[in-house]
């Protein structure tokens, strides 16, 4: 399996810019939008993003620390819990959470290859519903291959049509541990 080394404070980012381009934005939709960035730039560029532990989960793919910190969860330390808190406001409507970014992502944190994907994430993710957004992910090798509630190969992130689709997942395999995202 394919594994990365997740980049903490880039997932933190990566939610601010979204949530930043998409006030109130769902919980859902959001770490869709992360996972096709991650798919995206894997697949052009031979890395992700943040390199998050992507989880099967009912209702598509789920990066682990990107929910995490939506959820707060209780395991963080409490200096990330005040930085979560000044980054990111988290409101519930109806029972359904939502996300805005309380201040701007820290851009230097990000490649212009990363950016480009983020964008390009969240441009086909943006007008999809829950209902939609789930269909599409369903779709996804890497989360149909999973078990549920298990973590999902990055090498199954790589589409079956892709040119040099072997080449890459061999590059993947020699250069995912050692990577600095």
């Amino acid at each position: 399996m394919v594994k990365y080394k997740t980049n903490t404070q880039k997932v933190l980012e990566a939610l601010i810019y979204i949530a930043e381009k998409n006030p109130g934005i769902s919980f859902h939709s959001l770490l869709k939008m992360l996972f096709y960035a991650e798919k995206y730039h894997l697949q052009r560029y031979g890395r992700p993003i943040c390199g998050d532990v992507y989880i099967k989960m009912p209702y598509g793919p789920v990066g682990s620390f990107a929910y995490d910190i939506l959820k707060r969860s209780d395991f963080l330390p409490e200096g990330v819990l005040k930085e979560i808190d000044g980054s990111l406001e988290i409101r519930r409507r109806a029972g359904i959470p939502s996300v805005s970014a309380r201040r701007k992502a820290d851009l230097d944190r990000f490649s212009e290859t990363d950016l480009e994907c983020l964008n390009e994430a969240i441009n086909r993710c943006k007008e999809s519903d829950f209902k939609s957004l789930t269909q599409t992910v369903h779709k996804e090798k890497a989360w149909q291959k999973a078990d549920m509630y298990c973590e999902m190969d990055y090498e199954l992130f790589i589409d079956e049509a892709l040119p040099d689709r072997e080449e890459l997942i061999s590059y993947l395999r020699e250069t995912a541990q050692t990577s600095v995202l």
